[in-house]
């Protein structure tokens, strides 16, 4: 009996440790296949040809002797860990002004002077998953209930606004014109910015930084995201929202950017001070209180572009 235990205890050491060395053969073989290694062995080669041995011997070496691995951005400041630079190599090199993605330049290099990635990161601009280092996992491809997915094109003067709120000092045209239109349409008879407005419609002084898993997504069509809630909402707000008292006249898809952009701006997050825009002198805070006369409010149709 006691021979033919070993025998069964044996055999299963020994399948165990089979099973456990294919294990390991598998792990190897997909940790190979990751996307960013794939990507970094790529900027090498390509970096190697935009560069020369006999100009800079040291850095051609140093840049021969690159191995793949995780880069990331640590900003302690507000908790935020951005590994976008393991793929994204090129992302402030004028080397790779006009290579593929994800290689290229910052298509604005003038706002990396003033917003420099090892200080701000990627994520705090164009939202995804910071941690991530996947196509998808990086909120490429939206993924629903995800806090902050990334800021489609259209709504990327979005992010601007949570930090910046002199929109004109910036040049950020669609929060200037999505605040017009907030104005215009007299929203704020419903709804307070900051202690300014009604009280018949939920306040959206801190919009930006609502949970998106308290929206309804049943009625809404495309991705489950709150930016998609927001645009669909300016669309059709019955549609929806059901039972929704809120009436809106047909607007453009310019112009619901930005109004879907402005709110999307207002945020009450804390930004430690060195990160927090100067103000002109004489910036005053628009007011959301302003009544206009309905003869003197614009017809959608003038604005479309």
């Amino acid at each position: 009996m006691e021979k033919a235990a070993l025998r069964k205890l044996t055999s299963l050491c020994v399948i165990c440790g089979v099973a456990g060395i294919a294990l390991l053969g598998i792990m190897e073989f997909r940790d190979g296949k990751r996307e960013w290694k794939h990507f970094q062995i790529e900027y090498k080669e390509l970096l190697l040809k935009k560069i020369s041995r006999d100009r800079n011997p040291a850095f051609y070496e140093r840049v021969l002797g690159m191995k793949p691995e995780i880069k990331q951005i640590v900003i302690d400041d507000w908790g935020a860990v951005d590994r976008c630079v393991s793929c994204h190599l090129g992302i402030d090199d004028p080397l790779f002004a006009d290579t593929k993605q994800p290689f290229r330049t910052h298509p604005r290099p003038e706002l990396l002077k003033f917003h420099p990635v090892e200080k701000y990161g990627c994520t705090i601009c164009h939202g995804g998953q910071d941690l991530s280092t996947t196509y998808q996992g990086a909120a490429h491809k939206t993924i629903a209930h995800w806090p902050v997915p990334m800021v489609e094109k259209g709504l990327i003067q979005s992010r601007c606004g949570l930090c910046h709120k002199d929109f004109a000092a910036i040049g950020a045209d669609k929060l200037v014109k999505g605040r017009e239109i907030y104005k215009e349409m007299h929203c704020a008879g419903c709804h307070v910015i900051n202690r300014q407005g009604g009280a018949v419609g939920p306040e959206l002084s801190a919009f930006a930084d609502k949970d998106p898993g308290a929206f309804s997504y049943a009625a809404l069509e495309g991705n489950h995201s709150k930016q998609n809630w927001v645009v669909e909402h300016f669309k059709n707000p019955q549609k929806v929202t059901s039972g929704s008292p809120m009436h809106l006249p047909a607007l453009n898809e310019y112009q619901i950017e930005c109004l879907s952009s402005y709110v999307l701006s207002l945020s009450q997050r804390d930004f430690p001070r060195q990160y927090v825009p100067k103000l002109r002198p004489d910036f005053e805070p628009p007011k959301m209180d302003v009544v206009v006369p309905e003869a003197e409010l614009s017809n959608p149709d003038d604005d479309v572009k």
